[in-house]
């Protein structure tokens, strides 16, 4: 099994609405995630971050806050066994209009665009986030409660 580490961003605007963005991959359902990429060997994660946040939404000026979740989980993709390890860090930002498709070929095939979430959409919505369970640990978030140590939370 292929080992993966990534970093992603919990990027929360000042009425406390969460950045997504609308994936599909082949045979999959589409999911809501946040921005975030793989890390390069031996890449600072907070670097790797403000890279690929660059990379997808075009901004290079970020306040990256403290690194609040972990998650770990499996996939199959392009046949292949991955194990992917993702960090979370939380970026507070002025709401802004994400850009409608991303530069890399390979990914804007997936992308189905962005969208600015609340809690209470997420919670009542039929559709899927990674992780599932983000609604229930975005309002701690949201109400500045940082965990002295990142929370996993799961799949």
């Amino acid at each position: 099994m292929r080992k993966r580490s990534a970093v992603r961003a919990i990027i929360l605007s000042p009425d406390d609405k969460i950045l997504l963005a609308r994936m599909q991959y082949p045979n999959t359902e589409p999911l809501w995630l946040t921005p975030g990429g793989g890390l390069e060997v031996d890449e600072d994660p907070v670097a790797a971050l403000r890279r690929e946040l660059n990379e997808e939404i075009f901004i290079s000026d970020w306040d990256i806050g403290p690194l609040v979740w972990t998650r770990e989980h499996r996939l199959t993709f392009n046949q292949r066994d991955i194990c992917v390890n993702e960090i979370f860090y939380v970026v507070r930002s002025t709401k802004f209009d994400p850009p409608q498709a991303m530069p890399d070929e390979n990914e804007n095939q997936h992308f189905h665009g962005y969208r600015w979430w609340g809690v209470a959409d997420i919670n009542a919505s039929d559709e899927t986030f990674v992780p599932l369970k983000i609604g229930t640990y975005l309002p701690d978030l949201s109400n500045s409660i940082i965990p002295a140590k990142p929370i996993d939370v799961g799949v």
